[in-house]
């Protein structure tokens, strides 16, 4: 039995998905979560799959960094096999549909596939919007940043007073 059909069987002893309710995520749900998200790219059967709420998997990737990774390697790693899935249906002569040999994902449209990946490769304009949970600087860092600027600032004023007295001292010996 593989890790994520423990957790489903454990879940469903439980009673089933509990929409709406808090899930304690442990290790093995969120390692089964990724490995279905990079099987299938699909929030709503990763889900499933280890019996909680879609939602509940968009908060934790939301409040924990290090999931938010994993998920992003995840989806990369599905679009990875979606394109390797595109090559060897090429390679074996194409046609309208392509067998992915997985019972979750079925036989894709091959039209589709390509609009999906190269959608990917362009990236979504929301993309760039995932990113995990925002991160505030703390105040040595923002003062660190800050002084780092001003002695650009004054360096920078330094060598065009310098450059300016030149200019000035130039002009006057002639």
């Amino acid at each position: 039995m593989t890790m994520g059909e423990e957790v489903a069987e454990k879940a469903k002893r439980r009673g089933g998905r509990r929409e709406g309710w808090k899930v304690r995520w442990t290790k093995a749900m969120k390692q089964a979560f990724l490995d279905h998200l990079a099987a299938t790219c699909n929030v709503k059967e990763a889900s499933a799959a280890v019996d909680v709420d879609p939602g509940s998997a968009y908060g934790l990737r939301r409040r924990d960094a290090s999931f938010a990774r994993d998920w992003a390697e995840a989806v990369a790693q599905g679009y990875t096999m979606l394109e390797t899935l595109l090559i060897g249906h090429a390679l074996a002569g194409g046609g309208g549909t392509i067998e992915t040999g997985c019972e979750a994902l079925g036989p894709l449209d091959r039209d589709l596939a390509l609009k999906l990946l190269a959608f990917h490769r362009q990236g979504s304009p929301r993309s760039t919007q995932r990113r995990g949970p925002k991160t505030v600087a703390t105040r040595e860092e923002t003062n660190a940043a800050i002084l780092t600027r001003l002695r650009a600032l004054t360096a920078a004023q330094a060598r065009e007073d310098a450059a300016a007295k030149e200019t000035a001292d130039g002009e006057a010996s002639r």
